[in-house]
């Protein structure tokens, strides 16, 4: 009966060991991870109607002087493409041929480090900007993968994201799955990946997106 009660500090003793090698093989793919694409399902939750709103399409991401630059696609439940640019957002909407355009402003460093996390973080950067917890083994859709829990440690960015969740492949160092707890609530956001690929074999147009000339343009905060 002695022994039942130490189960639970050798169980953490056994995550502890596991968490120091996957941050060490992240911090040595990250150099050579520049690209990422992937499948996407979306689900958005608002937890004050109990509802959750589902979107499908691509994503496209690529690391750039500038911070990480790329695209997604959805395709339904409502057509619309969002252009990020390193600094600010663009979301157009073929729909009513307009374009939303945000700037992140002081919140530059901290989307741009959140758009890293799907595939091109170091473990030491993660560590510099975030509390990392490991929160164990999970199966996904058929895939063994190891889940990390992230808190921010920059105050601006803890006003974005209370808390972040990333499921990692074993022997990868990309997500299939990440997850958003917005700040100031119990909403949270979270990313399906599937057909996941680091570097794939694509132009550098298709990390770019241009709206139609006529569209109408909007500033939004």
């Amino acid at each position: 009966m002695r022994f039942l009660r130490f189960l639970p500090f050798v169980a953490m003793l056994a995550s502890a060991e596991q968490l120091d090698p996957l941050l060490t093989r992240m911090t040595k793919a990250a150099p050579s991870a520049v690209s990422f694409s992937a499948t996407v399902k979306q689900l958005d939750y608002t937890a004050v109607v109990s509802e959750t709103a589902e979107s499908h399409g691509s994503i496209r991401l690529k690391r750039a002087k500038s911070g990480v630059i790329g695209v997604m696609e959805y395709t339904d439940p409502s057509p619309n493409t969002v252009h990020f640019t390193g600094g600010s957002m663009e979301k157009y909407l073929p729909k009513l041929n307009m374009l939303e355009i945000y700037d992140y402003g002081k919140y530059s460093k901290s989307v741009d480090q959140y758009l890293s996390l799907a595939f091109g973080v170091s473990g030491g950067d993660l560590q510099k900007n975030y509390v990392v917890k490991l929160g164990g083994d999970e199966t996904l859709a058929g895939v063994k993968t190891t889940r990390l829990e992230l808190t921010p440690k920059d105050k601006e960015a803890l006003k974005l994201f209370a808390k972040i969740e990333l499921w990692i492949p074993d022997g990868q160092t990309y997500v299939v799955q990440e997850k958003l707890y917005k700040a100031g609530g119990k909403d949270t956001l979270t990313w399906m990946y599937s057909d996941a690929k680091l570097n794939p074999s694509l132009p550098d147009a298709a990390f770019d997106f241009k709206a139609p000339a006529n569209a109408s343009k909007r500033n939004m905060k």
